[in-house]
């Protein structure tokens, strides 16, 4: 699996779900009676997720196997494992009516993991 390749799909990924939530906000925490911090949390998301998308496609622009991209990957692969924990988290209480986003992230944290570890002497 191409990692640079990666970069530029994870970008899309991002960048596409900073967008929509910007615009459709409740769809992150679909839950009733939504109150105006849900929606603000909702969107500061949005706005991260934008900008890690746009840190991505620069990433992607830039990509060499080293040891600096290699702590990037890892770090990704962090993130989205424990944004996915916190959304699954957030489906057992109630706070969100399906898994989207813990799929979405464990995907994505999935596919990095199998992308590093298809090469992962490359980084040395």
């Amino acid at each position: 699996m191409n990692m640079k390749k990666l970069f530029l799909l994870h970008a899309i990924i991002e960048m596409l779900a900073g967008v929509l939530l910007i615009f459709k906000p409740e769809w992150l925490l679909q839950i009733d009676g939504q109150s105006v911090q849900t929606l603000v949390v909702s969107k500061l998301y949005a706005v991260v997720a934008f900008t890690f998308g746009t840190l991505s496609y620069l990433l992607y622009t830039i990509f060499e196997f080293n040891q600096v991209f290699k702590k990037i990957i890892l770090l990704v692969m962090f993130f989205h494992l424990m944004i996915a924990f916190q959304m699954y988290a957030a489906y057992t209480q109630g706070n969100t009516p399906n898994l989207g986003a813990f799929g979405l992230h464990i995907s994505l944290a999935l596919i990095f993991l199998v992308g590093y570890m298809s090469n992962p002497n490359a980084f040395e």
